[in-house]
């Protein structure tokens, strides 16, 4: 379960302190289910018409409208993001407004729609961060697995604009079938670009891909997906670190620990998501508590939401689990994997058994 990245010390001793009073300081708003791309591995994205069938998109207005109640309650960190939330009709007038309301505001994208007039729009209302998804080191993968031919240079294209406007840009990767090779690649055109790249190796099933068996869906087998965190992991702990990181990781999973059952992340005590419909939600992942806020108002949303996610459990067998420090167990990719919130996803303990594997040889390497 996914929050929005936050580095400075400050801002996490504000969301600690946040979620401790149980006040709701950072969400994110879903503007859209919209995209010009089609990944096969995407959990948000519909055509229009499938949108058409299931309700419509809120206005610029309405959520302005919304965004007072959310200042009012204290709300000061928001995530934009879709679908593509620059396909948003009035998502400058949107972006302007929220910004003068004095809320700090990223966005997630795919790059591929930032030309130079988007650029020069942000480079003189600057957001927080703009996260951008690079979906491979080519086109290859932008046409196999993003169905958009030509992606590629786009999205470079955008991250070179956005730092000459002096924008800060992080560097998002989907790590899946179609570009796993590619890893490595991804870190050097980031050193290349000065952004800061951050890939995720665990992704959750795909919102037409669900109840495929693993070796049908776009995202990796668990035992390769171990693999490329173990990648990820070299990659970004500098190699005189390394070896302690390893045994203190290894150190974790050898104690005789019970782990919390409920939700761990800042979903609920802190944080919060509103989709493209209107409903408030934990996380973008949990589909419960889920409260019409446009309807009810946002301080009745967040009351309900928070209170609900107290009822959360994981299962049994995970609170349990000695390789809980390696897992990436949560009640919202429970659901996800199994359809149940107490659920036990197989592919997640496939996946931190070959993560735990891959350490050990490391340090049994190491000892020689």
């Amino acid at each position: 379960m996914h929050q929005i990245p936050f580095e400075t010390t400050l801002e996490r001793r504000m969301l600690s302190r946040a979620a401790q009073l149980g006040l709701p300081l950072n969400g994110s708003l879903e503007l859209l289910p919209l995209c010009n791309m089609n990944c096969s591995m995407c959990y948000i994205r519909l055509s229009r018409a499938e949108m058409e069938q299931r309700g419509r998109l809120r206005t610029a207005d309405e959520w302005l409208q919304l965004a007072e109640q959310m200042r009012d309650a204290g709300v000061l960190f928001l995530l934009l993001t879709g679908g593509e939330p620059l396909l948003f009709p009035n998502f400058r007038r949107l972006f302007r407004t929220l910004k003068e309301m004095g809320m700090i505001l990223t966005i997630n994208t795919n790059g591929t729609l930032l030309d130079e007039d988007w650029a020069r729009f942000f480079g003189s209302c600057k957001p927080r961060r703009v996260n951008i998804t690079l979906y491979g080191a080519n086109e290859d993968a932008y046409a196999s697995l993003c169905h958009y031919p030509g992606g590629f240079a786009k999205t470079l294209r955008a991250i070179r604009l956005l730092k000459e406007q002096g924008v800060d840009v992080k560097i998002s990767a989907s790590v899946t079938r179609d570009n796993l090779r590619d890893l490595e690649e991804l870190y050097r055109i980031g050193r290349e670009l000065g952004a800061p790249v951050t890939p995720d190796t665990y992704m959750l099933p795909g919102l037409h891909e669900r109840g495929l068996p693993f070796a049908q869906q776009a995202r990796l087998e668990p035992e390769q997906a171990a693999q490329a965190q173990w990648t990820v992991i070299r990659q970004e702990i500098p190699a005189e670190f390394l070896a302690d990181y390893v045994r203190g990781k290894l150190q974790q999973t050898d104690a005789a620990a019970q782990y919390p059952d409920g939700i761990t992340c800042m979903a609920g005590s802190c944080s919060f998501a509103v989709n493209w419909q209107g409903q408030m939600r934990p996380c973008v992942t949990l589909e419960e508590p889920s409260v019409p806020v446009f309807e009810v108002g946002f301080a009745q949303a967040w009351k309900q939401v928070s209170a609900g996610c107290k009822a959360f459990r994981l299962h049994p067998g995970c609170a349990a689990c000695r390789l809980r420090p390696l897992c990436r167990t949560c009640v919202g990719s429970a659901w996800l994997e199994t359809g149940r919130y107490d659920g036990k996803p197989g592919y997640l303990c496939r996946y931190a058994a070959e993560l735990e594997r891959l350490l050990r040889q490391y340090a049994d390497d190491l000892e020689g």
